[in-house]
């Protein structure tokens, strides 16, 4: 008796959106480099602790607002009907921490 080869179902195509889209909210977008404290409580010998070294963590979103000792941005947001933002995925860093700023499109 022949055995019926299983059938697999159709892969759907994904949406590809042009990333160069307008913005449509009055927020520029980022990129932001900077540097993070690091701590173990754990015990280590003088090798170990010479080789600890701070994070370089990486976000990108747009910038909510920005001043001498804050950059604040958010990662995500919901527009309503009448215009009306929601913020999340919201981050503040201190300036004397970022590295960089990279404006996106």
């Amino acid at each position: 008796m022949a055995r019926t080869p299983k059938r697999r179902k159709p892969r759907r195509k994904r949406l590809v959106v042009n990333a160069t889209q307008p913005n449509d909210i009055p927020y520029s977008k980022c990129r932001i480099e900077w540097i993070d404290i690091v701590s173990d409580s754990g015990w280590a010998d003088e090798k170990q602790f010479n080789k600890m070294k701070v994070a370089t963590p990486v976000n990108e979103g747009w910038i909510y607002s920005k001043d001498k000792n804050y950059v604040k941005i958010f990662a995500s947001y919901d527009k309503d009907d009448d215009g009306t933002l929601t913020f999340g995925d919201r981050s503040i860093i201190p300036t004397a921490c970022i590295r960089k700023i990279i404006k996106l499109n």
